[in-house]
């Protein structure tokens, strides 16, 4: 804090107990001098060898669960430190049970501060418990160690790589709570699931014939053989189901979006992707709005492996709610690929003229539509498509919307660390 002014004094009083042949100022000036020694010393090595680590204890949650926080700070070397503080940022989002941290300088972080003094070789370990508190991706990056010399004369401060990510998925809610019925929700697909062609997997490639549609073209095999070759997909019995999620809450993109609007569509499709997959269905994701850790427009194809549904929901977990891509213009493009026979999901807050048209004409190329309307006012029928009306509950807790996109992430690398503020009063340490 000080020190250059303590030395500069040693160094006076030491000078001026020379000069005039002074003994004691002499002598105090030799003890004050080695004691800033000393302390220096000991600053300058006092963040040697201590590690900060926290751990999670699943770094997969649903939306209200609590997830184990473990913190543990290790001291490797013969130096005791007389005192450590470390600074750790964490969001509101994820408050702890039964603590309160410190706020921070930014209102949307807390601080998870630790005081201690620490042995040669010892290490202290704290345990907490965080409540989900809201879906999102939360990645964490650096913490603030700090510590001095044993009389406080300077202090070092420095910042640790402390990687760390949690995803908290949407709420899901069994197919009654949703308001859709619990047997046959997509109505009898008893009859669809004779041989399917499944064109995500090729399984070779034959000459074409005048029948077959220009899409199946395969142009590196006709380059190759000089002749016109379509592709052979592999046959499947797997009903697909693909869902489409319209974050657009409005006619117009530029009039928002209503976030807990958005939020319950969000809830919608992992509730239905969690019945798919128990179904032993192919299914997959397409949505108009970005990935927090991307940019585009949030893509997985379908798929029936076990891990699918895990996939799904950490897609979920990054999505952010606003469109990057019109809605009509997705179910165009991204339908061309799907079998004759697959099931479209439309999740949608909104169903202007323009979508209502685009999911007429997805029942005339063969496919299955069901439409959920997540409107106030129940929609005008849609001939020949199952049409479901589920406005939103009010006041439900897990419709609570995330933080804005640039908060989403905690000390990435392009993104400053708020001001650390005085560190909190930690629940008591364990030493070991």
């Amino acid at each position: 804090m000080y020190g250059r002014s303590y030395l500069a004094l040693a160094v006076g009083v030491l000078v001026l107990g020379i000069l005039f042949q002074q003994p004691a100022l002499t002598t105090i000036g030799l003890l004050s001098g080695l004691t800033l020694l000393i302390a220096w010393g000991w600053q300058a090595a006092c963040l040697a060898g201590v590690t900060y680590e926290r751990r999670f204890g699943e770094d997969h949650a649903f939306l209200g669960e609590r997830v184990p926080l473990d913190v543990t700070i290790t001291n490797f070397k013969l130096l005791p430190l007389s005192w450590l503080e470390t600074d750790d940022f964490f969001p509101r989002e994820l408050p702890f049970a039964g603590y309160q941290p410190e706020m921070s300088s930014s209102p949307h972080f807390v601080v998870l501060g630790h005081s201690t003094a620490m042995r040669w070789f010892e290490r202290v370990h704290w345990h907490y418990e965080i409540e989900c508190g809201a879906r999102g991706l939360y990645r964490f990056g650096t913490v603030v160690l700090r510590s001095g010399d044993l009389f406080g004369l300077f202090t070092r401060e420095e910042e640790r790589p402390a990687p760390a990510r949690l995803y908290v998925y949407p709420k899901v809610l069994d197919l009654p709570a949703l308001g859709l019925p619990p047997r046959h929700p997509f109505g009898d697909l008893r009859a669809q699931r004779q041989l399917l062609e499944d064109p995500l997997r090729t399984a070779g490639v034959r000459e074409y014939r005048p029948e077959d549609p220009f899409k199946r073209v395969h142009w590196k095999a006709t380059a190759r053989t000089q002749q016109l070759q379509v592709r052979l997909y592999e046959q499947t019995t797997t009903h697909t189901v693909m869902l489409f999620l319209n974050i657009e809450s409005y006619e117009y993109i530029y009039e928002g979006v209503e976030a807990e609007r958005a939020e319950w569509a969000i809830v919608v499709a992992a509730s239905l992707a969690r019945y798919a997959a128990s179904q032993g269905w192919s299914f997959g994701l397409r949505s108009n709005a970005p990935a927090a850790d991307g940019g585009e427009a949030v893509r997985l194809p379908p798929s029936s492996r076990p891990e699918q549904l895990t996939r799904l929901l950490e897609a979920l977990a990054r999505m952010l709610i606003y469109s990057v891509r019109g809605f009509t213009e997705m179910l165009r493009t991204e339908t061309q690929s799907l079998p004759i026979g697959s099931t479209v999901i439309v999740i949608s807050p909104v169903l202007t003229d323009a979508v209502r048209g685009a999911l007429l004409r997805l029942r005339e190329r063969g496919l299955r539509v069901v439409v959920c309307a997540l409107t106030d006012a129940p929609p005008a029928p849609l001939p020949g498509l199952l049409l479901y009306h589920l406005p939103p509950p009010a006041d439900a807790p897990y419709l609570r919307p995330p933080l804005l996109p640039h908060l989403r992430t905690l000390f990435d690398d392009d993104a400053a660390a708020p001001g650390p503020p005085p560190a909190a009063a930690a629940p008591a340490a364990v030493g070991t």
